[in-house]
């Protein structure tokens, strides 16, 4: 098979759902079903996906409870994995802005369930990814030659009146985090760390040049350190295409550039109709096309290519 790799997949099921609800956690707009998945990816020719169950840790308070939330989301995402591998892998979330127990999930996920990379919010409580609280994570995700899913939620100071956040504050929070990650240094400390983007990187291919310049006059940050940040980074095009795809294209080489649908956040219909936008995208030879639906997710995802090399995939896909 030659088919895309999503990486941008929510898979919050029925079971995650009632433990967020128990927890008093905003609930998903749609409920994740197998056989509706399966039947998306087939009429969209998707292979695999690769499931980021993003839930907002730093709201629930006590880090023991955070924890359990996230093993329990782990465990469920690595139980799809097993029963079709060939079909899903997964990213771990991580419970930020707890260090220490974000620290010990990404042993259990990586090691014992088989994660093939973790997601981080952008933020955890007011610290943005790139804050130094972050550094002995990083280290650590540094020395696995980890791949992280950097995925947004509200903004710490809340949303604005009248102007839900998925408009745009979703893409600030995601922003925000790759400025800090590039300012801070974090990036340069710790270059084995490989940053996905989510949303096609928010608006920071849009605002790459004025950023560069107020870097260099606020942060002491200069150009090369930030356009080496943007073009280091990869960057999923969920929710993306065809609007974001020139800026993005203009920023970054498209070897950076992933296939990603946001579902089950979005309904079929979106995920059909960015899916063909890409594919109809102007500017995008047939070898590019190839490599940002699939080439390049199994070039960054080893334990996932090396897994759909020796599965059988069965006929039809699902």
């Amino acid at each position: 098979m030659t088919g895309r790799i999503d990486i941008h997949h929510h898979a919050l099921s029925a079971d995650v759902i009632e433990l967020m609800r128990e927890r008093g956690l905003p609930m998903p707009s749609q409920q994740w079903r197998l056989n509706d998945t399966l039947e998306l990816m087939d009429a969209n020719e998707i292979e695999t996906s690769v499931i980021s169950n993003v839930i907002p840790c730093d709201v629930l308070g006590e880090a023991t409870q955070v924890h359990r939330l996230a093993r329990q989301v782990n465990e469920a995402a690595a139980e799809v994995v097993t029963t079709r591998p060939n079909r899903f892998g997964f990213f771990a979330i991580l419970p930020l802005p707890h260090v220490d127990l974000a620290l010990a999930e990404a042993a259990y996920a990586l090691d014992e369930l088989g994660a093939d990379g973790v997601v981080l919010l952008a933020h955890g409580g007011d610290h943005y990814l790139g804050d130094p609280l972050f550094d002995p994570l990083f280290a650590e995700l540094n020395r696995r030659q980890a791949v992280v899913l950097v995925h947004p939620l509200d903004l710490p100071q809340g949303s604005a009146p009248g102007v839900p956040s998925v408009y745009a504050d979703y893409l600030l929070d995601t922003t925000r985090a790759a400025i800090n990650l590039i300012t801070s240094g974090t990036l340069a400390r710790y270059p084995h760390v490989s940053i996905i983007l989510s949303h096609a990187g928010g608006f920071l291919p849009y605002a790459a040049t004025r950023i560069e310049v107020a870097a260099g006059a606020l942060a002491n940050v200069d150009q090369a350190t930030v356009w080496d940040g943007i073009r280091r980074c990869y960057y999923d095009v969920a929710l993306s295409v065809p609007s974001a795809l020139p800026s993005l294209l203009a920023a970054v080489d498209s070897s950076r550039i992933l296939y990603g649908t946001d579902w089950s956040g979005v309904p079929a219909s979106v995920v059909e109709r960015a899916t063909r936008a890409l594919d109809e995208a102007a500017g995008l030879d047939d070898p590019t096309r190839r490599a940002i639906n699939r080439g390049n997710a199994l070039g960054l995802l080893p334990s996932l290519a090396s897994r759909l090399s020796t599965t059988p995939t069965p006929t039809p896909l699902r």
